[in-house]
């Protein structure tokens, strides 16, 4: 070799050629994943989620709910990002499944899946519940692992005692205040209902009859002016 060729400088190879071996094999294995997409079907539409857009619950509900037997229970579960997956509502106890989407999956028809269409909330009623249905419900969303929200339910019965003496005795044109105090405070005050033997009283300012109610202490108070 003459010296004017060892001195001529050599040309750097490019194109194609200068690719590792390694990136080669990655590309190939792209490929053939995204043939076995095409060969076996659609590509999974959660294939291409992040964590972000997955579904999730959202925890502005109240996971212990206390009702009174006899008036409806009203269990609610909010999930965001839902997307095509389904939202069951299921009993701890006996993993049994009461509804699936708006469907009810059991015999005992008092459960119903409530659910406005575009709404995040799926509501679990109990119409008419009683002390055995007290315990641990489970929203459940069909995500694969399957994600659940445990709520609390306690049904309890509702109970009033009057104090004072069972006989009193008013000065005619003086007010009557009487007392009672309950067993469990959680309903509503249209649910609180003071009897004249039979008859239920009606309540109104106007007509000089008015129930006070002191939820510290359970107390429910009949004014009669």
């Amino acid at each position: 070799m003459s010296s004017e060729e060892y001195q001529r400088p050599m040309k750097m190879k490019t194109g194609i050629s200068c690719v590792p071996l390694w990136l080669w094999q990655l590309l190939l294995l792209l490929l053939l994943d995204c043939g076995n997409m095409a060969v076996f079907g659609e590509v999974p539409p959660h294939y291409w989620e992040t964590p972000y857009s997955q579904p999730y619950f959202d925890n502005s509900s109240r996971r212990e709910v206390t009702a009174t037997v006899g008036q409806a229970a009203l269990l609610h579960c909010r999930v965001r990002n839902l997307g095509d997956r389904a939202v069951s509502w299921i009993r701890k106890r006996d993993l049994h499944i009461l509804t699936v989407g708006i469907l009810t999956y059991t015999n005992d028809q008092r459960f119903q899946s409530l659910h406005s269409e575009g709404s995040d909330e799926w509501t679990l009623r109990i119409s008419s519940p009683q002390p055995r249905d007290s315990g641990t419900y489970e929203c459940q969303v069909s995500t694969e692992p399957k994600i659940s929200q445990g709520f609390r339910l306690n049904v309890v019965v509702s109970r009033a005692k009057i104090l004072g003496n069972a006989e009193l005795f008013i000065k005619s044109g003086s007010d009557i205040n009487l007392t009672c105090l309950a067993g469990s405070l959680r309903c509503r005050r249209s649910f609180i209902y003071w009897y004249k033997g039979k008859r239920v009283m009606n309540y109104s300012h106007a007509g000089g009859v008015i129930v006070f109610i002191e939820r510290s202490t359970r107390a429910i108070q009949l004014l009669i002016a």
